[in-house]
């Protein structure tokens, strides 16, 4: 299996839902971008960013707090398949959430997670 998502070193791809991947480019402009009198856009773009988003399933809590620390620091580097071909950039995350199969399970098990990722 091709790596579509490392985080950290630590590959992911083999938990990624089928339909589990999202792509979206943002551009970023500057202050300068504005409309003038006539409506028309004087646009200053500055760069553009990357935001991925992810459906993993079939994890163990112990895999799950692995990418819970990883997603938690304030920049991480991650390798994913992008429009573009395979890319390695790095990236920042706000949001994580898990689910959890069952409240009685011994060990809590856990059914997967989603989460984004935003180029920074």
């Amino acid at each position: 299996m091709e790596e579509v998502l490392k985080i950290n070193g630590v590959d992911y791809s083999a938990h990624i839902e089928a339909k589990g991947i999202g792509w979206s480019r943002n551009d970023v402009d500057s202050e300068k971008t504005k409309r003038v009198k006539n409506g028309t856009l004087r646009r200053d773009k500055i760069t553009t960013k990357r935001k991925l988003s992810y459906k993993l399933v079939h994890m163990t809590r112990e895999e799950l707090a692995v990418l819970d620390d990883a997603l938690s620091a304030a920049t991480f580097t991650a390798t994913y398949m992008d429009l573009h071909g395979k890319q390695t950039r790095k990236f920042y995350c706000s949001s994580f959430s898990a689910t959890q199969d069952s409240a009685y399970s011994r060990d809590g098990e856990w059914s997967g997670a989603a989460f984004d990722m935003i180029e920074v």
